[in-house]
Formats: C-alpha cells, sequence, structure tokens
C-alpha cells in the first residue's frame, strides 16, 4: 500500500508533465500558418519551411515588445496538409489563395 501511496502523485507529475510540454497550438496559430503558405511561392527552389520561416520571423518589427516565434511543428503540419492534395487540388490552391485556405483548413 505505501509504494502506491508514492507511485500515484509521480504519474500524476509524469502525466502533467507531458502534457505541459506538448505544443498546443490556438486555432489563430493555425490560421496564420496556413494564410502565410498559401501567400509564398510554390514553385520556388527555396523549401517551403524555409520561406515559411522567413515571412513568420521577417514580419517581426525590432521595436516589437512581442516577436512571433517560428513553430517548426506548426510548419510541417501545413506542408504535410498541402502534401496530402491531389494534384488539381494543389494547382487550384497555387491559383487562389481563398481556396487553398479552404483546403488547408479541412
Amino acid at each position: 500500500m505505501a509504494k502506491v501511496k508514492y507511485i500515484f502523485p509521480l504519474l500524476l507529475i509524469l502525466a502533467l508533465a507531458a502534457w505541459w510540454f506538448i505544443p498546443h497550438d490556438s486555432e489563430e496559430d493555425k490560421a496564420y500558418y496556413v494564410a502565410v503558405f498559401c501567400a509564398i511561392d510554390h514553385d520556388s527552389a527555396q523549401p517551403l519551411d524555409r520561406q515559411m520561416q522567413n515571412v513568420i520571423e521577417g514580419g517581426n518589427s525590432d521595436y516589437a515588445l512581442q516577436k512571433i516565434a517560428y513553430k517548426p511543428s506548426l510548419s510541417r503540419s501545413v506542408i504535410s496538409r498541402w502534401q496530402q492534395l491531389t494534384t488539381d487540388e494543389q494547382q487550384r490552391a497555387a491559383q487562389d489563395n481563398v481556396i487553398c485556405q479552404q483546403l488547408l483548413r479541412r
């Protein structure tokens, strides 16, 4: 019984620590990354994630108190959704920003 008394709190602390370190991206952040992705050049020689990082971090003013940090995991998530689209959907999305955002927000 004494072991359970110590094991349960330890497991609870480990579970809370794991939850704390898992990225929790807001819907606003997800929509922002989709919008940035739809605005970049998909045919460029520069990698998509690098272009997104340049746009996101390049939009920070030098005097800003809260600078937006680039989140690689969120960027990879958007790029992964893009790669799951069919070739036809990718072509339509590359032509129209609104369609691009609709397809990637599904």
